[in-house]
């Protein structure tokens, strides 16, 4: 695998610097990846961009290969934090090995016409693209930083999870398919002392909103900062602090008390060798052991127990009839899917929520067995993906 040799070779393409010029403050969309055949990338330079000085750079995978919508979601944190960003038009849901050449060409490109702040080196992605950021961070060894939105751990061989050096800013959707399997990285992490944190927003399975995105970007910042890897001024670390400490108690005001105990753990995970946050850990203390806490905790807890139930029951159903698909009973579908919609119908929000997942989950299953980059799939499979989906979502 070109990646697990990438961090030896990475100091020699940064002295070449063939540096090209390119508008700064300007989205460009296609961009040809030397010495290949047709790979392309989008590229963004912030306005503060001088090509005489070396710059961080994001490096960002979407699951689908659109450049311009993963560059778009970061721009205005590129501005404020003077952040080169590139995208890939080619990287997609696919074989791991393919993706994997595909970002080593990127790298290359990259490398040799940038002039690349080696101790500030970032990956982004979204869905398979979450996934393959967090297989090269592991297996290049020289990242700084991982935003992996919407998904975790990737399913590629790669070495075994050992100490790294990247900090990980995990960002999902509480609709999301994967919000489950978001929380689970997370609590594996903490276990394991590993640098990281998950925000959680209202929203699916989509790129994540500017707002919770800069938030990603100045908890990675400070991460920096804490490491000796760059100088954040104490006037902008408190600001954070506050910022963060005032999210924090709205959620909390607001009777969100899941997603204000989360802020609290965050802070003082944080800003703990920073600052003195007495007051932090006893509201968080408080918090825990009040009643309205302890039921959200069990409500959510049942929920997930429920959702791996009827996402397995699911999954079953769907393998069965796309491996034989003239067999299949689309009434069966109807059906239960009726069902699931008329017993969570007026649930707790947390139960709808839920229900969300466990239908969009269903509805990646049928559409990631059409791409024919992973599958080999036949027209009757393909049609049986096509009316599923239109059976989950009717409208």
């Amino acid at each position: 695998m070109r990646f697990i040799i990438y961090s030896f070779i990475i100091g020699v393409v940064f002295t070449l610097n063939g540096q090209q010029n390119y508008e700064v403050g300007k989205l460009i969309d296609s961009i040809p990846v030397s010495n290949t055949a047709s790979e392309t990338f989008a590229l963004y330079l912030p306005s503060s961009f001088d090509a005489s000085q070396t710059s961080p750079i994001l490096f960002i995978f979407d699951p689908v290969g659109r450049g311009r919508i993963g560059v778009e979601t970061f721009m205005e944190v590129a501005e404020n934090y003077s952040f080169i960003l590139v995208c890939s038009n080619n990287s997609r849901n696919a074989p791991y090995e393919r993706n994997f050449n595909i970002a080593a060409n990127l790298f290359d490109h990259i490398f040799s016409r940038f002039t690349v702040d080696d101790k500030q080196m970032y990956l982004a992605g979204f869905s398979g693209g979450s996934r393959l950021a967090w297989a090269i961070a592991v297996a290049a060894g020289n990242i700084r930083g991982v935003i992996a939105c919407g998904a975790g751990f990737s399913e590629a061989p790669s070495p075994l999870l050992k100490k790294q050096e990247f900090s990980y800013a995990g960002i999902i959707g509480n609709r999301d398919m994967n919000y489950g399997e978001m929380l689970e990285v997370k609590a594996y992490l903490t276990t394991t002392n590993y640098d990281n944190t998950l925000f959680i927003y209202e929203g699916n399975h989509n790129w994540p909103p500017p707002r919770v995105i800069a938030r990603a970007f100045n908890w990675l910042d400070v991460a920096a900062h804490k490491k000796g890897v760059k100088v954040k001024a104490e006037m902008a670390l408190y600001k954070s602090y506050t910022d963060d400490y005032n999210v924090a108690v709205k959620s909390e005001s607001s009777g969100n008390t899941l997603q204000a105990a989360a802020e609290y753990e965050r802070i003082l995970s944080t800003y703990s060798s920073l600052y003195t946050l007495d007051t932090v850990a006893a509201r968080l203390s408080r918090l825990t052991k009040d009643s309205a806490y302890k039921r959200a905790l069990k409500a959510r807890s049942k929920a997930l127990a429920e959702e791996k139930e009827w996402t397995a029951i699911l999954y079953r159903q769907f393998i069965t009839d796309y491996e034989q698909p003239e067999k299949l009973d689309m009434a069966w579908w109807e059906k239960i899917l009726s069902q699931l919609n008329t017993k969570y119908a007026t649930a707790a929000v947390e139960f709808q929520n839920m229900l969300e997942r466990v239908k969009f989950n269903l509805l990646a299953q049928a559409f990631s067995r059409k791409n024919p980059l992973l599958f080999n799939p036949t027209e009757a499979q393909k049609r049986f993906c096509n009316e599923l989906g239109q059976v989950i979502y009717s409208d």
